[in-house]
């Protein structure tokens, strides 16, 4: 039986969990589980706010730690297969998934989070019969319509890609996730000023949309315009309020490298290091030696001359 002062506890938890003040959230689920050890509720939030905060190894260990308490809830299976999956675990977070379905064969978010690690394996036509099956449950479920949607961006059916994402919004017209899928569609068919009018689409819906202006900065950057997407990523990062946001932290890096900018995007890098896990954060320290070398050049003027207008990302090294 969970105490008063402990359901308090809790209830602030979840209200800061929802505010993105994750670090105060863990401190009241800490209070929760000193006064209850066995509340696999608050072990299990706990872990989510870590996952937010990018620390996914003791994400992980919280997940396990609630499922040694609830071995078969499906909340955490999941979340921990989520939390697997943003590590690049991809095999071990599909068995999770497989473990949340067995226990619940309706469980979409088991489904659409095992479709989401094939797709990071690059089995796009597996992912797509998982989806399949997801929709056998429910054929209106925007999270299954938007990540079959990904798949046929991925699998380069850009029209029937368009047309899953626009299923979407026929239930729902202010779905962010929808229009932006739909400017990246647009953007990887080649028409940047298309997808630039869905990810404006998406500020006249709510201009403190993060995702948007770095989607704008990205297309700014394919187009050379990099003082623009600069702008874009320098409004972002206003509006994450000094909280970390990797899509934001790896274009800005990008984007000042382009610039030249090399110490103010090695510093950036250098965030990302400090924040990630796993493959993220090594990629992370390779860019920081790339922008070194770059950095280099440029003191002893053997920096090639695009290299100083348009710059060169660490993957094409």
């Amino acid at each position: 039986m969970v105490k008063m002062n402990e359901n308090n506890a809790y209830k602030r938890g979840q209200e800061m969990l929802d505010s993105g003040m994750y670090k105060e959230a863990v401190a009241q689920f800490d209070v929760v589980i000193r006064e209850q050890p066995d509340s696999w509720k608050a072990m299990n939030s706990k872990g989510f706010a870590y996952q937010k905060m990018s620390k996914y190894t003791d994400a992980v260990e919280c997940f396990d730690k609630a499922l040694q308490i609830n071995p078969k809830s499906v909340e955490v299976l999941n979340n921990k297969g989520v939390t697997l999956s943003m590590r690049g675990l991809y095999k071990e977070a599909i068995e999770c998934f497989d473990m949340a379905f067995a226990v619940d064969k309706t469980s979409l978010e088991a489904l659409n989070g095992k479709a989401i690690a094939l797709q990071h394996m690059f089995m796009f036509k597996e992912a797509l019969d998982v989806l399949e099956h997801a929709m056998s449950v429910d054929n209106k479920h925007p999270q299954t319509l938007l990540s079959i949607a990904v798949t046929l961006q991925k699998l380069k059916q850009y029209d029937r890609s368009i047309a899953f994402f626009k299923k979407v919004l026929a239930f729902d017209k202010a779905n962010v996730k929808a229009w932006n899928g739909i400017g990246v569609t647009y953007q990887l068919m080649g028409d940047n000023d298309s997808a630039i009018k869905c990810f404006t689409k998406i500020l006249n819906i709510n201009s403190s949309e993060i995702q948007a202006w770095i989607s704008i900065g990205f297309v700014y950057q394919k187009m050379f315009k990099f003082q623009d997407a600069f702008k874009c990523y320098k409004k972002a990062q206003k509006l994450v309020n000094g909280r970390y946001h990797h899509k934001l932290y790896d274009g800005l890096a990008s984007c000042l490298t382009k610039l030249s900018e090399f110490d103010q995007a090695i510093e950036v890098y250098k965030q990302i290091f400090q924040y990630e896990e796993g493959k993220k954060k090594w990629d992370a320290q390779r860019s920081i030696k790339f922008v070194n070398k770059l950095k280099r050049k440029k003191a002893i003027g053997t920096l090639p001359d695009i290299m100083a207008s348009a710059g060169v990302d660490a993957e094409e090294e």
